[in-house]
């Protein structure tokens, strides 16, 4: 996302000319502020009308599972945990290490498992949003696999991308519970040769045709419980479940499955009770082969709808395209019959898309009341249920859902039978008692969480949550993701809005559970993004140079022509890069102009980055989103012609790196009096270096650790033309350049440039002549700085050449103030282009913060400030000059702006961004 969205800077700053008019004042050389008082709020507002907003509506959400939660003897475990527990983290990607303690996890769930003896219990530890890349393989009895949080995810990638989740191989006694087990292509759990097994609680999805859930022929007494099983959409060759010929008393009870059914055939006890399977165009249940021992009873069966679940590809419309046509819920084969006992299920139909109920033996049934009047012994309690449950999700990140929650009125409610082979006590949540057929009992139906957050600043957001309590006092629970939590209170239906701060920047997964009095819990996750964006330091890199043909065509820019820069993704800046740092260079124009840099797909402004005459070459560093493609745009304001060059000093991505500590102006370097350096012009092509870590200047300490520092460099007395170039100390001279000067011309330019490992910048001096250098530092970047910049459609803030300013052209010893964030304390600097033009005199500026308080403005009574010995620009007679500047606002978010020279002039004002610690 491109930050020059953040608002129509209408809405955030006031028009220049109104803005002018009010918060802006000339102060006359006896000391006295005159003008009209400051009128209206000052320009700048936290509120961040402009920022994203991100939703997860209601229906995302997802229930919560009490698992590995329910009373003793619900989980048929054979697995007594009576060793240790050994600890694995489901969210470090592919890597190794850890020794299996809860603060040092093994990184790899397999190493763990390894590890485990019988009687130990592994513990893998979620995470939202991330997933382990390497899949399981259990071959030591006794143990059992727990996932802890929502999100314990096991989703083989990459190398491993093909191969199951989990594979149980020829193992008795194992418990799994509570885990996420995903893959692609492939089953995601198998189940060979093993005995004893429970999976319980847990989340079994795969995509590409294939089973889910495969229990081989060899296994026996497995029982599956309480799982949401999801084959991605409809197939006609996969199962949800799978149950392979030779198989022994299996029980599949409490499950949901969606898109997908039960296949079985030729298995000796089998026990499918309780549980809601949302068929395709596939049977929900086909038993086949010779099998004894079968047991159906308190399942919904329903069908897949256009409506609610389109997604799921199987429903009536379109499975008469298919070879299958629209099968039976139900499916026994003749050889099975006698052994199969079925009764106490729900049907549900889809509107008119009429499903036959049972084909059994080889005949169809239409209803169940056909099946029960017909099939001795079997059906007699079966229903039709015409509520269609309610839609939920599985899991947070899962899109797969299923038609599961009974609705209130549903007559599948209370009416399952408590003594059905392989019945649970508590449901697919957790909750009971358990009474109901299918998988869920219908506990509180109306509790309801959706979410919406905005950015509210550079490091914050507004979480704003919807809720409906069903009536029942309620609990709300925030993780925000970065390890921080609040429980604010929930009093009835309603949204209740929480701030937050995250410390560094980046994009975070919140997760949000309402939780009611009876224990149901409903869980919604969101991802945001903070709006704010860190400095990386890069180069100083060309980029663009019209006169080779570097970046863009060999060719000048025409008459009122754009080039386009690739930022974004080019020579490893990233692709999502927000803003970028160039030093933009006119050169070999044929007539007066001027250079603007804004984001491409944005409208451009009507600002301007560098000023030049026919034959001038001149630079300005400019900081400018990057935008729709990881383009800038550089139009040419002339009539003539113009080369452009543009240099990259660093980019600023939404991500966590270095952040600025803006400092009142201090001089660093100065050859006529060998501060910072030796006394003396630097020769040309010769460079000298100047330490910035660990210094100490007139008005700030620079840390160690710095990895750029912002300076406003100006050379003078030139002996010849030439240019100079700044860049971190222990690199070789980059072909770039921050400025271009001429014989005896004085001209600044602001610099953001990266330092060196030793905490050095260099400075080198690309002339046949010598010249003396000043450096001005107004900040730095680092690891330990707190303000994330906020790139804005640049506009313009004040032009003393319009109408509306009732002051004229600002006298020498004049300044102007401007209270851009008077009354925001967490703002604590700008990024202002400044241009002085209509110039009768020499001199320079000065932008610095003020000292006075806006009220001591209002009141008429604020003190003369001093100006520091800095500068900003510097011209002479008749000259146009622009510059960037990054102003501190110091400690009252009054900026001024002074005229150091021997005449009048007239400034203009462009602003392109601000830094905020909130």
């Amino acid at each position: 996302m491109s930050y020059r969205r953040l608002a129509a800077t209408a809405a955030v700053f006031a028009a220049g000319v109104a803005l002018i008019s009010g918060p802006a004042y000339a102060a006359d050389p006896a000391g006295a502020p005159h003008g009209a008082k400051p009128a209206g709020t000052p320009p700048i507002s936290t509120d961040l009308p402009g920022g994203k907003t991100y939703t997860s509506p209601a229906s995302k959400a997802v229930r919560a599972q009490r698992a590995a939660t329910a009373a003793p003897g619900e989980l048929k475990s054979r697995a007594t945990p009576t060793g240790k527990t050994i600890f694995a983290s489901s969210y470090c990607y592919n890597g190794t290490g850890g020794d299996g303690t809860e603060a040092n996890p093994y990184c790899r769930p397999q190493d763990a498992v390894d590890a485990a003896a019988p009687g130990d219990t592994v513990k893998i530890l979620g995470s939202q949003g991330y997933f382990s890349w390497t899949p399981i393989t259990v071959r030591t009895s006794g143990i059992s696999l727990v996932g802890v949080g929502i999100q314990a995810w096991i989703q083989p990638t990459n190398a491993d991308s093909g191969k199951p989740a989990l594979v149980l191989d020829g193992v008795s006694d194992v418990t799994v519970s509570n885990l996420m087990l995903s893959a692609w292509g492939t089953n995601a759990v198998q189940i060979k040769g093993s005995s004893n097994i429970t999976l319980d609680s847990s989340y079994v999805g795969t995509q590409g045709g294939h089973d889910a859930l495969l229990i081989d022929g060899t296994s026996h007494d497995v029982t599956v419980s309480r799982t949401f099983v999801d084959t991605g959409n409809a197939s006609l060759t996969a199962s949800g479940i799978l149950v392979e010929s030779g198989a022994k008393s299996v029980t599949l009870a409490g499950n949901i499955l969606a898109a997908t059914g039960i296949k079985a055939t030729d298995v000796t006890g089998l026990n499918v009770t309780g549980n809601t399977v949302q068929r395709n165009c596939m049977p929900a249940l086909a038993v086949g082969g010779t099998s004894t021992g079968v047991s159906v009873e308190n399942n919904f069966f329903e069908d897949a709808n256009a409506t609610t679940d389109y997604y799921l590809g199987g429903y009536k419309a379109v499975c008469p395209q298919t070879d299958t046509g629209w099968a039976p819920d139900v499916t026994v084969s003749e050889g099975s019959a006698a052994g199969t006992a079925s009764d106490y299920n729900s049907f549900h139909v889809d509107g008119d898309n009429a499903t036959v109920a049972y084909d059994w033996a080889g005949t169809a049934y239409a209803t169940p009341a056909a099946f029960a009047a017909a099939v001795a012994g079997q059906g007699a309690h079966d229903l039709v249920d015409p509520k269609k449950p309610n839609n939920w999700g599985a899991r947070p990140n899962i899109s797969a859902s299923a038609d599961s929650l009974l609705q209130q009125g549903s007559v599948s409610i209370g009416s399952a039978n408590a003594a059905a082979p392989g019945a649970l006590t508590t449901d697919f949540y957790g909750a009971g008692p358990h009474t109901s057929r299918g998988a869920a009992e219908p506990s509180n139906p109306a509790l309801a969480l959706g979410l919406s957050s905005k950015q509210t600043s550079a490091h914050g957001v507004t979480l704003s949550a919807a809720v409906k309590t069903g009536g029942l006092p309620t609990t709300l629970r925030v993780d925000w993701g970065d390890g921080g939590a609040e429980w604010p209170t929930v009093s009835g239906d309603g949204t209740i809005n929480v701030k937050h701060r995250y410390e560094q920047l980046g994009s975070y997964t919140m997760t949000v559970t309402l939780t009611d009095s009876k224990g149901n819990s409903s869980v919604n996750t969101l991802k945001v993004t903070t709006a704010g964006s860190d400095y990386t330091p890069y180069g100083p890199t060309r980029l663009l140079d019209t006169r080779s043909g570097l970046g863009a065509a060999k060719q000048k820019v025409g008459s009122y022509g754009t080039v386009r820069l690739k930022v974004g993704g080019n020579g490893g800046i990233p692709a999502n890069a927000s803003a970028v740092v160039l030093n933009l260079t006119a050169t070999n124009p044929t007539q007066n102009g001027f250079l603007t840099a804004y984001p491409e797909g944005d409208q451009r402004p009507f600002t301007s980055n560098v000023n030049y005459t026919a034959g001038q070459t001149v630079p300005n560093q400019v900081v400018v989103p990057v935008g729709d493609g990881g383009y800038v745009d550089v139009y040419s304001g002339s009539a003539g012609t113009v080369d452009v060059i543009a240099d990259v000093a660093g980019y600023f991505t939404q991500s966590a790196s270095s952040e600025y500590t803006p400092i009142d102006p201090a001089r660093l370097v100065d050859t006529r009096q060998g501060l910072g350096t030796g006394k003396g012009k630097l020769s040309g092509g010769n460079s000298f270096a100047t330490q910035v870590s660990g210094l100490s200047t007139s008005n700030a300490y620079l840390p160690s650790g710095i990895t750029a520092v912002a300076l406003n460099v100006t050379v003078t007395g030139g002996t010849n033309v030439g240019f100079l170039t700044a860049y971190p100390d222990g690199q070789q001279t980059p072909v770039a350049s921050n400025l271009n000067y001429s014989t005896n011309q004085t001209i600044a330019n602001s610099v953001i440039v990266p330092v060196g490992s030793d905490g050095k910048i260099r400075f080198y001096n690309g002339s046949y002549g010598s010249a003396d250098v000043v450096v001005d530092i107004v900040g730095y970047y680092s690891a330990g700085g707190r303000s994330a910049y906020l790139p804005l459609t640049p506009e313009r803030l004040l032009d003393t050449r319009d109408a509306s300013w009732k002051y004229g052209q600002l006298d020498n010893g004049e300044y102007i103030y401007m209270p851009l964030a008077a009354n925001e304390p967490d703002i604590t600097g700008f990024v202002l282009n400044t241009t002085v033009t209509r110039t009768t005199g020499v001199g320079f500026l000065t932008v610095s913060p003020d000292p006075n308080s806006l009220s001591q403005y209002q009141n008429n009574y604020a003190s003369w400030p001093t100006r520091p010995l800095v500068s900003s620009l510097n011209w002479t007679k008749g000259q146009t000059v622009p510059n960037l500047v990054q102003a501190s606002t110091g400690y009252n978010g009054i900026l001024d702006f002074w005229n150091s020279g021997t005449g009048k002039m007239d400034l203009v004002v462009d602003i392109f961004g601000y830094y905020q610690n909130s």
